[in-house]
């Protein structure tokens, strides 16, 4: 029975491994679609600053064009002034260029926010394009790191799978199924004593169940949780 309860908290070792690499690698597959979220969210943002930035200098554009061919016709109707033999011409070429003049402030207006916006832009898509630059590298180096911690985790996981199957080899199946039934309600199967307690549940145990759990001769299961007990001698024992 000694060398059983031995092989049994071998066992409990090896599963504790194997449950910690579980919940290692559930976690992997969540950071790598945090950062890679965080990455589209990166593109997104630089998408939408270049679209408005494409749509402001466009406007900025036929503005600039507007405003020269304003500037023509208010020319023109100037130079017509001295053409002019009545009044009512002169009155009707004179409310023309103040329209035309009234619409070049405005547009001047308009003009002067569209620079200074895509001057803001422009910095803003410099200071984003540098951020993406930096963070799609980290991204990349972090990536790789994943992937080499989930790779070291995959070998490990096997060599502990292998173990694992040596060991059983050496637990009869009476003693195996009650192991694996303790595990599934309890995550652990097979803990030690302290101070008179169990540890998985810390209830009290009576010295007589305590002497019967340091002699390794019978499987004994605590009476409140069910688990195995066993004694695991410390240093100086």
């Amino acid at each position: 029975m000694k060398n059983v309860l031995k092989s049994l908290i071998d066992l409990q070792e090896i599963d504790r491994q194997l449950f910690e690499i579980d919940e290692k690698k559930g976690s992997l597959p969540e950071q790598v679609e945090k950062l890679e979220s965080q990455a589209e969210s990166i593109k997104s943002d630089l998408r939408n600053t270049q679209l408005t930035l494409d749509k402001n200098q466009k406007e900025l554009l036929g503005i600039n064009g507007t405003l020269m061919d304003a500037a023509e016709k208010v020319k023109k109707y100037q130079d017509q002034l001295y053409l002019v033999t009545t009044n009512r011409e002169y009155d009707a070429l004179t409310n023309e260029i103040e329209t035309v003049k009234s619409g070049m402030v405005e547009m001047e207006a308009r003009q002067l926010v569209l620079e200074t916006e895509i001057e803001e832009l422009e910095g803003t898509m410099a200071s984003s394009e540098q951020q993406s630059t930096d963070f799609l590298a980290q991204l990349e180096a972090n990536r790789d790191e994943l992937k080499e911690k989930s790779d070291l985790t995959d070998v490990r996981q096997k060599e502990l799978e292998l173990q694992r199957e040596e060991l059983t080899k050496n637990i009869g199946q009476r003693y195996l199924r009650k192991y694996d039934r303790i595990l599934k309600a309890r995550r652990r199967a097979v803990v030690a004593i302290e101070r008179s307690a169990c540890v998985g549940c810390h209830k009290q145990l009576s010295p007589q169940v305590v002497y019967e759990i340091q002699q390794m001769d019978s499987l004994i299961e605590c009476e409140n949780c069910g688990r195995i007990l066993v004694h695991i001698p410390k240093d100086g024992d």
